[in-house]
């Protein structure tokens, strides 16, 4: 997504690959035979699904656009790092999930590892000119923290691919919206080969498939637990980085990925799942 935000607006990017990505889950959900809802359980209503839709496949997405705009990608990653803390802080509250003692442990030891990582980078800094900007992608943290806590429930009525799909395809007008004005100075940038196949990588699979993976996560392992898988993606990106853009990777960054392997290790070890909400819910035709 570097690579693609180098040439292309940040907003026109974010808008053509979700209609990538709408157009990818769709067809797959389409596919999906219907989830079998437990006895007595209603299907889900468009008054639970659109809340879910408009903060997490839209507002989340903008304010955490805008936010990275504002700041620097340092001061970024290092409060996207807190959102498995404010999952688990939601989820204890909202969602009746409590972590057994060492869990929680886990969990800080791996947002200390996100913490080191993040300052690795240099560019952590306290400035009020990035103040708007930590601000903005402080609200995207939270709203992704509380929306992965409401989903869990809906996930009773509706399988991680289709509330994935109808997500995104009821959230792109806001996306389009947001892009407009915007795509005449793109035009040739789009015409790039290289190009267009991140954006199809970033559609189908970042932004696409792997959103009902993440929901199939959260509804088997619960909101908490499968949060704190969050702390890996820092680490990566670290990775990916070194062999797609050369980018070197020091000791501290190191130091960093082994106490996010640990502390996941450990939460692992200590963790006591909730019940599955109900049977694997992911089954497709042929």
């Amino acid at each position: 997504m570097k690579i693609a935000l180098d040439h292309l607006d940040d907003y026109v990017f974010n808008a053509v690959r979700l209609c990538v990505s709408a157009a990818a889950l769709v067809v797959f959900a389409l596919r999906e035979k219907p989830l079998q809802l437990a006895q007595g359980e209603r299907p889900l209503s468009w008054a639970q699904l659109i809340p879910y839709a408009v903060f997490i496949a839209g507002i989340y997405q903008v304010l955490f656009l805008m936010g990275v705009s504002r700041t620097t990608s340092g001061n970024t990653a290092l409060i996207i790092a807190t959102v498995p803390l404010w999952t688990a802080i939601i989820a204890y509250f909202f969602g009746g999930e409590k972590l057994p003692f060492w869990a929680c442990i886990g969990l800080l030891i791996a947002l200390l590892g996100t913490v080191v990582v993040a300052f690795q980078k240099g560019d952590v800094t306290v400035s009020g000119q990035h103040s708007l900007g930590n601000a903005l992608v402080v609200v995207a943290a939270i709203i992704w923290a509380a929306g992965t806590v409401y989903s869990r429930p809906l996930l009773k009525r509706i399988s991680p691919l289709r509330l994935s799909a109808l997500s995104v395809v009821i959230a792109l007008p806001i996306h389009l919206f947001v892009a407009y004005g915007r795509y005449s100075e793109n035009l040739e940038p789009l015409k790039s080969v290289n190009l267009w196949m991140i954006i199809i990588f970033s559609g189908m699979l970042s932004s696409g498939l792997a959103l009902p993976m993440w929901s199939f996560g959260v509804r088997q392992a619960g909101a908490a637990h499968a949060s704190v898988v969050q702390n890996l993606v820092p680490l990566v990106a670290i990775v990916a980085a070194f062999f797609v853009r050369g980018e070197a990777i020091s000791l501290g960054q190191i130091g960093g990925g082994v106490l996010i392997l640990g502390g996941l290790s450990l939460m692992r070890s200590a963790r006591v799942l909730p019940k599955p909400l109900s049977e694997p819910c992911v089954s497709t035709d042929g």
